[in-house]
């Protein structure tokens, strides 16, 4: 190309009479590679300069761009895991009329360490949360053995009822209070530990946002313990009371918005379904005439304020929690066979890669959970913490090689691959020509 600083006689010719390249060619393209690899993958600015020293190619940063997404290394080195549409509500969510904890969410936080005699011991605390009105309730539990859990978890029956269902992360000793919850409602009574009826439903490993009903009340619960805590030592009688006095500051915080305006009604608090009054207000009760009216008035009244707790349950809070804050986008489903990477760690190098063998959707159709086989065993995990690797054989205009493939994922031959690709080898020859290796003319 004849630009305007021909007559430079002190500038390089190769700066004067920059070669002119047509893009999308794959003259061009293998030109690309090589310059693309030589600035490690990365930097694409100081590709663009050292390219326009010799040649000109039309949309030159795109173009570099488009070689990078086609890179294998690139695919593989810079993956990442994708976060699919935010899934619905789950039914335990959103079914009116329950008694509280009928969908008891559950969790450890802790070890706080008190002091017993002159030894100082730790002591867990078990949160349950009801899925439908946000209430929490307060055990502690001595250690984190499955004996432990199963007393935990009587003790809470005995005090709020038996559950229909269980939520849970997969925690170990949840995993053996649910086997020997099944194993005792089978071989001795219905009636005795919980109920036939009861199921107990896990999350897969290292899916903490699929537990944030109760994860963002662990939250609380540690705020509320670090404000009630006066810096003195603990004893299990005061840990009992410090954690009575956060269970009530906690279900006594507002689930709707809280009006300023003379005459508004008070905010709707998990303490109204569980204890059928806000924190404070006791509405006082009005002395019966007759035996009779009285009962026949105060059954009437209490259905009334019932059914009145959760009109304002649906028509306040339930508007609340049914829009989505994020993960709004769709992104490509999960399929058997994909290639991908394990990300538990957080160091990359740490991740390990395996093949997807089965896929779990969610109650939308969406796939959100999988199962991976890697060289180390088979391993379930949501799609947020999988990284696909769709490598793909790129057109190189040579012969070829014969590759395997793994759904979008193909293994082989990899022609962008830095261990693959060749050094490009132009000779001069007139001006305004490039002569590739193979011999051929390219003007």
């Amino acid at each position: 190309m004849e630009g305007r600083a021909a007559q430079g006689s002190s500038l390089p010719f190769e700066l004067r009479f920059p070669i002119i390249l047509p893009k999308k060619h794959p003259v061009t393209d293998k030109l690309l590679e090589h310059y693309h690899q030589q600035v490690a993958h990365g930097n694409t600015e100081t590709a663009v300069n050292e390219i326009r020293q010799r040649f000109y190619v039309q949309n030159l940063r795109a173009e570099l761009k488009r070689i990078g997404r086609m890179c294998v290394w690139c695919k593989v080195q810079k993956c990442r895991p994708s976060n699919p549409r935010m899934a619905p509500l789950p039914e335990s969510r959103v079914t009116p009329h329950l008694p509280p904890f009928s969908h008891t969410g559950v969790d450890y936080c802790g070890p706080l360490t008190v002091t017993v005699g002159r030894r100082s011991e730790k002591r867990y605390i078990c949160l349950f949360t009801c899925m439908t009105t946000r209430a929490v309730h307060l055990e502690v539990a001595h250690s984190l053995t499955t004996q432990a859990c199963l007393m935990t978890i009587r003790r809470f029956v005995c005090r709020r009822g038996k559950p229909l269902e269980f939520y849970s992360d997969n925690g170990t000793n949840f995993q053996a209070a649910s086997k020997a919850i099944m194993q005792r409602i089978e071989i001795e009574s219905e009636d005795e530990f919980t109920d036939s009826r009861t199921r107990w439903n896990f999350n897969p490993p290292s899916a903490p946002h699929m537990g944030g009903v109760w994860e963002r009340l662990v939250r609380s619960v540690k705020a509320a313990l670090t404000v009630l805590n006066d810096g003195r030592t603990i004893t299990d009688e005061v840990l009992l009371t410090t954690i009575a006095e956060a269970e009530d500051l906690i279900n006594s915080r507002p689930l709707t918005y809280v009006g300023l305006e003379p005459g508004a009604e008070g905010a709707l608090t998990p303490n109204h379904f569980v204890r059928g009054v806000g924190a404070i207000s006791v509405e006082p009760s009005v002395p019966p005439t007759s035996e009779a009216e009285a009962l026949r008035d105060r059954y009437k009244r209490s259905q009334r304020l019932a059914d009145k707790l959760w009109a304002r349950w649906m028509s306040e809070y339930l508007p609340s929690i049914n829009q989505r804050t994020k993960w709004l986008s769709e992104s490509p489903p999960l399929a058997c066979g994909d290639l991908v990477y394990i990300t538990d760690e957080a160091v990359r190098k740490s991740w390990i890669r395996g093949i997807v063998t089965d896929v779990y959707p969610g109650a939308d159709g969406r796939i959100r959970q999988a199962m991976v086989e890697t060289s180390k065993g088979k391993f379930r995990r949501p799609v947020t913490r999988l990284a696909v690797l769709e490598v793909q054989e790129g057109k190189s205009g040579a012969a070829e090689e014969p590759h395997q493939s793994y759904g979008r994922g193909c293994v082989g031959t990899a022609p962008y691959h830095p261990s693959t690709a060749q050094p490009l080898r132009n000779i001069r020859s007139t001006q305004g020509e490039t002569t590739p290796a193979d011999g051929r003319t390219v003007r």
